[in-house]
């Protein structure tokens, strides 16, 4: 009934069909995880629609910070965008949710303790039954030593699952980073990055041979090299891709030509996700649509990769 409601709702354009099909989202950045219409009706207000296009990733931030973020900034602000970010999970019928937290939000609202109750509050109140992955999420420009040193206090009681670097790409050498991902892997964390949007295909296939990578979050110009594609399908490292914010940002021409198509019938396992749905205004079962209206894949094809992204997958030994 799954599989016949999920091709029904494509060939139909039928969302509501779509939002009974199990479904997972594991790109996903917790303050930026809700859908504008539901934090408007929090706040009680409109808020603006983004722009079709937006100036790279720098554009994102600055519309973000000046259209978005006044309306619900500092510790309260984080908490109603984390709260929101499983309601939708809970409308969307999302059976795995992977959603990274940065250190800095921790501590803004007192630590690990406060931070795991409020956030296991909002999973059972939402969505008790979806698999929840909570990654703990690091900033290109961060002190690494200083990171390092105090990942303990974050990691250690085992409510992290994946570690991942994001926040702007080619900010430091990829090999900075090692001190990070060792000390994770001490913690069997499953180890993503950022990487490869808007850098080169070669970056992604250093990123992962230098940090041991299991998944890249985005890593679409791996397209641009055959010999890269290879690699990354022998050693079976999924890219968890955003199309939506793959096209906003210019990284992507189009939903037409995005690299997606290239990469799974270059044998690459990916998988389809929301990154900023509070931003680019498309949840889950739209990203979906996006692309088969675009001729990108056909049902069948989006079918294997939904199926892919709804399985976890086991830490890092």
């Amino acid at each position: 009934m799954m599989k016949s409601d999920f091709f029904s709702g494509l060939a139909e354009n039928n969302r509501e069909l779509l939002l009974k099909v199990p479904m997972s989202d594991i790109h996903n950045h917790s303050t930026k995880g809700c859908r504008r219409s539901w934090l408007a009706e929090q706040l009680n207000m409109v808020l603006p629609d983004p722009p079709e296009k937006f100036d790279g990733l720098s554009g994102m931030q600055e519309w973000f910070t000046r259209e978005i973020k006044p309306y619900c900034t500092g510790k309260e602000g984080i908490i109603l965008r984390w709260e929101g970010a499983f309601a939708e999970a809970k409308r969307n019928h999302i059976v795995r949710l992977a959603m990274n937290f940065g250190v800095t939000e921790i501590d803004l609202v007192g630590g690990m303790e406060p931070f795991r109750k409020m956030i296991d509050g909002f999973h059972q109140k939402h969505c008790p039954d979806t698999v929840f992955e909570p990654e703990i999420t690091y900033i290109s420009l961060c002190n690494v030593e200083e990171e390092t040193e105090r990942m303990d206090q974050f990691v250690s009681d085992g409510y992290f699952r994946s570690i991942d670097v994001c926040g702007g790409e080619n900010l430091r050498p990829i090999e900075d980073f090692l001190p990070l991902y060792r000390k994770a892997e001490q913690f069997h964390l499953i180890k993503k990055m950022h990487v490869g949007e808007s850098g080169p295909a070669e970056d992604v296939r250093k990123a992962v041979e230098i940090l041991g990578l299991d998944e890249v979050h985005h890593g679409i110009r791996a397209a641009d090299s055959k010999d890269v594609m290879r690699f990354l399908a022998e050693n079976k490292i999924q890219l968890n891709v955003c199309p939506s914010s793959n096209v906003m940002l210019g990284y992507a021409r189009s939903f037409k030509d995005h690299p997606i198509k290239v990469l799974y019938e270059s044998g690459v396992n990916v998988t389809i996700n929301t990154d900023d749905l509070l931003i680019f205004d498309s949840s889950i079962e739209n990203e979906y649509l996006l692309l088969y209206r675009a001729g990108v894949l056909s049902a069948e094809q989006l079918n294997e990769i939904r199926l892919l992204g709804n399985r976890p997958r086991s830490r890092s030994i």
